[in-house]
């Protein structure tokens, strides 16, 4: 083989192995088999960096009568998907003038939930969060999000962003809204908060959010480790 023809063949290997990692690069946000409208839910951890992925991810609990899962709500596996809970992050402006990500978990309007730790503050953590049973839950209010809340009516600054004080006042409006963070982000062992959603269909389910930004993620940022089932 000469040494053009060899050039040629190195062009084209290069050439194809460039077209597979674009499409790998431009599919981060599709669900597998979505052609065949078969309800596939994401893998933990999730992504919900609001340039890679701005319309965050949904949760449908209970789909068809079978335990569900998340879906990215811009890509979605099913026509039918309907969301109990959305997490997704928006980007805001800080008193520095600097912007940073601010993500929140909005119930659908239809869906109410509870911070349970507030209720048996014994039962915080992943260890209390997996033991949690019908047989030892306590007694519980539910309540539905603010139906004022409204992310778009939050005053900007000079960057055009909402102000990050003003929309933390905003995100209050909502059960479970950004109370999450903190304990997800710390390096307090077993203090975060396990909510108690029930679902569109009335069924409970314990949920709780570990890790933010979560850790063997793809990234070191964007991506946030959530946990959930229906209570035993």
């Amino acid at each position: 083989m000469n040494t053009f023809k060899k050039i040629r063949l190195v062009i084209a290997a290069l050439a194809s192995f460039g077209v597979l990692f674009t499409s790998c690069e431009k599919n981060e946000l599709e669900n597998p088999d979505q052609s065949a409208n078969n309800f596939v839910s994401l893998d933990n951890p999730y992504l919900i960096c609001a340039g890679r992925n701005p319309g965050g991810v949904g949760f449908d609990f209970e789909y068809k009568g079978k335990k569900g899962g998340a879906n990215n709500m811009d890509n979605l596996s099913v026509e039918d998907f309907e969301y109990d809970l959305k997490i997704r992050t928006i980007k805001g402006e800080k008193p520095d003038g600097s912007s940073g990500g601010a993500p929140f978990i909005q119930l659908h309007e239809k869906v109410k939930a509870v911070n349970y730790s507030t209720v048996d503050p014994e039962c915080k953590g992943y260890t209390a969060f997996k033991n949690l049973t019908k047989a030892n839950i306590k007694n519980y209010a539910l309540k539905s999000d603010d139906a004022s809340f409204d992310i778009t009516s939050v005053k900007k600054g000079e960057s055009g962003q909402p102000l990050m004080k003003e929309l933390n006042k905003e995100y209050n409006k909502l059960v479970i809204g950004n109370k999450w963070r903190e304990p997800a982000n710390n390096k307090v062992a077993d203090d975060e908060p396990i909510w108690i959603v029930q679902t569109l269909e009335g069924k409970i389910v314990k949920f709780i959010v570990t890790q933010f930004p979560a850790k063997d993620a793809p990234t070191a940022t964007g991506y946030i480790k959530i946990e959930w089932d229906f209570v035993p």
